[in-house]
């Protein structure tokens, strides 16, 4: 039953869709949560970790942008030890749908630091992935998007959340 009242919940979330226009010099920022298959630890290693990501878009052209966004995953403890892993990323996006559905491809440099105790390190390398926001209203909408990350060993970071256009 609860996965019912989920399902339509969703839909009628989705059905509710307001224009959205998208033009030069439209600005956007948001706040998810996003899901890293590596950025959490445990005693036997990598594992999925949970944290919340702010962003921010300015729309370049009539279908590109930049996006800026951190990931702050939430803090791991391994045998007394804090474990924190964070990721800035800088992203091009390129919009093949636009309208009240927007749907993007995006590509961009992602730098992922990771502090164990009193040690940290950081590494940079590249983000592909797509993503697709769903107005609400002419101000806001939902956004949901699935990158590949290459730093370190790679990880694939899925992310959702809402984003208000202004």
């Amino acid at each position: 039953m609860k996965t019912k009242l989920l399902a339509l919940a969703l839909v009628s979330l989705f059905a509710v869709n307001g224009a959205m226009a998208q033009e030069q010099g439209d600005m956007r920022a948001g706040i998810g949560v996003v899901i890293g298959t590596k950025a959490g630890v445990d005693a036997d290693g990598s594992k999925a970790g949970f944290g919340l990501s702010p962003s921010f878009e300015y729309v370049f052209a009539d279908a590109i942008s930049g996006a800026v966004s951190y990931d702050w995953y939430f803090k791991s403890t391994v045998g007394g030890t804090d474990i924190n892993i964070a990721s800035f990323n800088i992203d091009g996006r390129y919009y093949f749908v636009t309208g009240d559905t927007q749907v993007y491809g995006l590509a961009g440099i992602g730098i992922i630091r990771n502090e164990i105790g009193p040690l940290s390190d950081s590494e940079t390398g590249l983000n592909i992935g797509a993503g697709a926001t769903f107005g609400l209203s002419d101000s806001m909408g939902i956004n949901g998007q699935i990158k590949y990350q290459t730093p370190g060993d790679g990880q694939l970071v899925i992310g959702a959340g809402v984003v208000f256009m202004f």
